[in-house]
């Protein structure tokens, strides 16, 4: 006679390391969102307001970001943890162009860190619907760096030059927005 296997409930809910990674990650969009709101002052404070709407941008960027995982939560019935503390209150940087795009781009180098340790765990606990979400990060990181890597490089074939700085300046203010 034929038996049948006992089924496993299957609940809805994301593993808990699975959630605790992405409240990780919500933590590091609100900490990118800051850093670069903290440099759109400062590029703006030292004449350079292209670069200034630049980091703005950046900043509306990474709290999309932030958002977007939040409500993927919401959407999971888990309550996400909400950071209520940027941590850049002592943060105390000298102006440097060069150096400014540079820890930008080892911010961005942490966040994909973090995005790919989230996909990695949803493969280990075979999270599917988390791993096809996190993609889009994942996507997103690669331009991300990408670009910062490219401004790098700008940047330090124009050294100190005047014009070549006011065309930075000038081209980054005029970049398109991304989601």
């Amino acid at each position: 006679m034929y038996k049948r296997k006992e089924v496993k409930k299957i609940s809805n809910t994301l593993d808990k390391e699975i959630v605790n990674l992405i409240n990780e990650q919500i933590w590091l969009e609100n900490n990118a969102s800051f850093y670069y709101l903290y440099l759109s002052t400062q590029f703006n404070m030292n004449g350079y307001s292209g670069i200034s709407k630049f980091f703005l941008e950046q900043s509306n960027e990474e709290r999309v970001h932030m958002l977007k995982l939040i409500e993927y939560l919401l959407d999971e019935d888990i309550t996400p943890q909400i950071p209520n503390y940027n941590y850049l209150e002592d943060l105390d940087e000298k102006f440097n162009l060069l150096n400014h795009f540079e820890n930008s781009l080892m911010n961005e180098k942490r966040v994909t860190n973090s995005i790919i340790e989230i996909v990695s765990k949803c493969k280990e606990k075979r999270d599917i619907k988390t791993e096809n979400f996190m993609q889009w990060f994942v996507i997103e990181q690669r331009e991300e760096e990408n670009k910062f890597k490219s401004i790098i490089d700008d940047i330090k074939i124009i050294g100190n030059s005047g014009s070549g700085l006011f065309e930075l300046n000038k081209q980054l203010s005029s970049l398109p927005e991304e989601e």
